[in-house]
This record gives C-alpha cells, structure tokens and sequence, in this order.
C-alpha cells in the first residue's frame, strides 16, 4: 500500500460530510500535500515515504566509537543501501563498499538512522538508498488513518474561518458554551498514531 489518492481523500472528506460539495482536484492534491507535510512534521522524518536516491557525505562526519567508525544520519534509511561507495572524486569512480565486510546497519530491521564502517572511509562518501521512514508498501492503514484526519482537520479550520466560529452562544438569559475546536480531536488522533512511528 501507499499513500492515499487525492481522489480517495477528496471522496472520503465529501461522504464523510465534511466539505458540502467535490473539491477541485488542485485542492484535492493541496489538502494532500498538507496532510502528508503535516504527518512528516509530526514523526520527526521527511520524507517519511522512502524515496531512493544518492546523497553525498563528509568522511568528517564519521565518528570512532566501539562498534566502529559510525555515520549518523539525518534522514533514516528504510532498507539497507543498494550501494556505499568511498573515495570518490572527479575522473574516479571510488571504492565500492559491501555490506558485512565493509559496512553494517545497527538493527535487525529499519529504519536506520546511522551505518558503521569497519574502517574509516576515505574522502567523499556516496551512500544509494532508499531514505526516509519506510517503503510506500509498507505504508498500511494506520498511517494513512492521520493523513485522513489531518486533511479533516484541515478543511474544518478553513470552514471556521470562512464562517467564523462562536465559542460562547448567547440566547435572552442563557448564555451556552461551544465545545473545543472539533478540527483538534482529529490533529489529536494523528499525534497518538504518529507516536508510534517516533525515532527513538
């Protein structure tokens, strides 16, 4: 599985009644976008959908420990890197790394946020992987439940301030409290998934 649609959203918040009418698709994909950049905010991890790419390190930035040389990363890996390379430089390709005798993720299982290096690397670092939190096929259910509620929360925000909210009611001799801004329940229900996808 994957992320939802901006379709399957769009769908869901017109069923579910939230939004009177079927929303453009630009706002469809603007909710979208939103909600995922909100989740991103709320695990600590972006891009929180493993995208594969190259990224460049300073062997500066490895640090000597017991286990070895160790790299932290910024962003985690979901799977282990398709390719480590060391010392690499204009008109030379470097030093392909392999794991296990070259290199070694922490954990059993991602994601990782650091690699250990038997030996220290050599000049410039190229690390190929996947990096973020985890595949789009292991995004199930429960992460794409906040991205619903948080795009929820975010159309009941912006109907509020088309129609302006009232938090106490006045009617003759009786004055009536509202209950707490309804859009907070579902950011609430986003913050308690997303507690279990935190890096420790």
């Amino acid at each position: 599985m994957a992320y939802i649609t901006s379709t399957e959203l769009g769908n869901y918040l017109l069923d579910k009644g939230f939004v009177d009418t079927a929303l453009s698709g630009a706002d469809e994909t603007r909710l979208l976008n939103t909600a995922i950049g909100e989740w991103e905010l709320l695990v600590g991890v972006k891009p929180f959908q493993a995208v594969s790419s190259t990224k460049v390190f300073d062997v500066r930035d490895i640090q000597a420990d017991r286990r070895g040389y160790i790299l932290d990363l910024a962003v985690p890996l979901s799977a282990a890197p398709t390719l480590v390379k060391s010392g690499v430089d204009t008109g030379f390709a470097g030093q392909t790394m392999n794991q296990y005798d070259d290199w070694l993720l922490p954990d059993y299982s991602g994601p990782y946020n650091q690699l250990i290096f038997r030996t220290k690397p050599t000049f410039r670092l190229e690390i190929t992987a996947p990096w973020g939190y985890m595949s789009s096929a292991n995004i199930g259910d429960l992460v794409n439940d906040a991205i619903y509620y948080l795009a929820t929360a975010r159309v009941m925000e912006e109907n509020d301030g088309k129609q302006g909210r009232v938090s106490r009611l006045k009617t003759g001799l009786v004055e009536m409290s509202m209950p707490d801004d309804s859009s907070e329940i579902f950011r609430k229900r986003a913050r308690d998934i997303a507690k279990g996808f935190r890096l420790s």
